[in-house]
């Protein structure tokens, strides 16, 4: 028989990973990753249990390889926005990334998701961040600083989370303007605060 062409081959090299990448998060709509094994992956994606060994070790392995396709893109997202938090812009792209991949999205953001990887992405850029806000403000001690960013990535973090769990109603550009205007001045853009006595 003759060898497949390189090109054919790929496509079945990407239909393949992607039944086992979709398999796995589909089960994780249900179980924690410590209950799914392989064999279970491979039967609900219909492929071989020695065709999963040539990609993935095992089903921690291939989550990790699907978080951090996506953390990548995530990365690729805010540096291209060139601006920082809390930046319309920037948030907008990267609220569009988790809506293209709003499967991936309710799987980490969900019941059985990695606490670990949400903990990694609210990190992007910590550093870069803090040194523009340094700038911006000289005054703020490092302390302070941490605590602005720590403020800032995981409110938004929860704005996510909570965007996701009602299925993404609003549109990117719609839930960036009302984070980056809560992240820039707080509650007190959408809430008439009372007066202390």
């Amino acid at each position: 028989m003759a060898n497949e062409s390189p090109a054919r081959e790929s496509r079945r090299v990407r239909y393949t990973r992607s039944a086992l990448q979709e398999s796995l998060l589909s089960l994780l709509e249900e179980l924690p990753i410590n209950k799914i094994t392989i064999s279970m992956v491979c039967l609900k994606a219909d492929v071989h249990r020695s065709t999963f060994y040539m990609y993935y070790k095992d089903v921690y392995d291939l989550l990790e390889q699907i978080e951090n396709a996506l953390y990548e893109e995530l990365v690729q997202a805010i540096a291209s926005a060139n601006e920082y938090l809390p930046s319309g812009e920037l948030l907008k792209r990267a609220y569009e990334v988790v809506y293209h991949h709003r499967k991936l999205s309710k799987v980490l953001f969900g019941k059985y998701g990695n606490k670990a990887f949400l903990h990694k992405v609210a990190d992007i850029y910590r550093g870069v961040l803090i040194e523009e806000w340094k700038k911006m403000a000289d005054h703020l001690d490092p302390s302070t600083l941490d605590y602005i960013h720590s403020f800032v990535t995981f409110t938004n973090m929860g704005i996510m989370e909570k965007w996701i769990s009602t299925n993404l109603q609003e549109t990117p550009e719609e839930l960036a303007k009302m984070a980056s205007k809560f992240l820039m001045y707080g509650i007190s853009s959408f809430l008439t605060m009372p007066e202390t006595k």
